[in-house]
């Protein structure tokens, strides 16, 4: 809890803060999302390659498909969490920056008197 007012420089540092952050962050998602194409690209080859040397009927076939990839499976949908995840991380950061820049208009309209 703030005991002063906020300053005009405040705000411009903490937006410059989150300016900076904003851009490692997004360097940071293309390397996760990056990861994420290639985990999925990965499973669905090893899990197709798996279905045609099975036999059986088609259920059997997606089944053993299914239980050898589950591993593979696993590291796909963990890392495409985590792109979710920084991807809420980027809009959190967008929007803090955007109230920012509202704070930072009431503050230079209320110093301009």
């Amino acid at each position: 809890m703030r005991s002063q007012p906020i300053s005009q420089v405040d705000v411009e540092n903490e937006l410059l803060r989150l300016i900076s952050l904003l851009e490692e962050e997004t360097e940071n998602f293309e390397v996760t999302a990056m990861d994420n194409a290639r985990n999925e690209a990965e499973f669905k080859r090893s899990w197709a390659r798996t279905y045609l040397v099975s036999s059986g009927s088609i259920r059997n076939r997606e089944a053993e498909a299914d239980d050898r990839n589950s591993q593979i499976f696993l590291d796909f949908k963990v890392s495409e969490a985590l792109m979710k995840s920084k991807r809420e991380k980027l809009l959190f950061l967008r929007t803090s920056i955007d109230a920012l820049r509202s704070l930072n208009a009431n503050v230079r309209y209320q110093t301009a008197d």
